[in-house]
């Protein structure tokens, strides 16, 4: 207290209303706020034992109202970064572990999708719309001599993607 009677500055802030704590100096980083006030979570001031403190609640930033760094995974949207954050390692079920929500084309398959080669190759095994590679589906495939995108005999190529004589 004989310190603060020397720092008018840290004086006055401490006496402005009742004290939690009192360590006499300007750090706001340590335990004690210049205020008089004991450091927590949610003052926007980070401590050593927060990785952030952006001194308000909102889950959706980049630090959540735990002082813990918003991150894919933690359950918590951050707000335009991630699309989804469901807070599993299941890439199956409509947001990825990237949290981005699935779509044909991601490398995961989702209901409603045959496949998903994670490309927008036709000629593979899969096509660009999640469905496994066929004869009849307008892409030509290893095998198929030809693919007019539909089955019906008599238009030169067969249903058998050969061709017709």
């Amino acid at each position: 207290m004989h310190e603060l009677l020397h720092r008018p500055d840290l004086r006055r802030r401490c006496l402005a209303g009742p004290e939690q704590c009192d360590d006499g100096n300007a750090d706001d980083t340590d335990d004690c706020l210049t205020t008089c006030v004991l450091a927590s979570c949610g003052d926007g001031i980070v401590h050593t034992d927060e990785e952030c403190d952006d001194g308000n609640a909102s889950d959706r930033d980049g630090c959540v109202s735990d002082c813990v760094a918003n991150v894919c995974g933690d359950g918590f949207v951050w707000a335009r970064v991630e699309a989804c954050d469901d807070a599993n390692d299941d890439d199956d079920d409509g947001c990825t572990t990237a949290c981005a929500m699935a779509t044909c084309g991601d490398g995961f398959v989702q209901i409603g999708e045959e496949c998903d080669d994670g490309n927008a190759d036709d000629t593979d095994a899969c096509s660009s719309t999640c469905l496994h590679a066929r004869c009849g589906d307008g892409a030509l495939q290893s095998g198929e001599a030809c693919d007019d995108g539909n089955v019906d005999a008599g238009d030169g190529c067969a249903s058998d993607c050969t061709l017709e004589p």
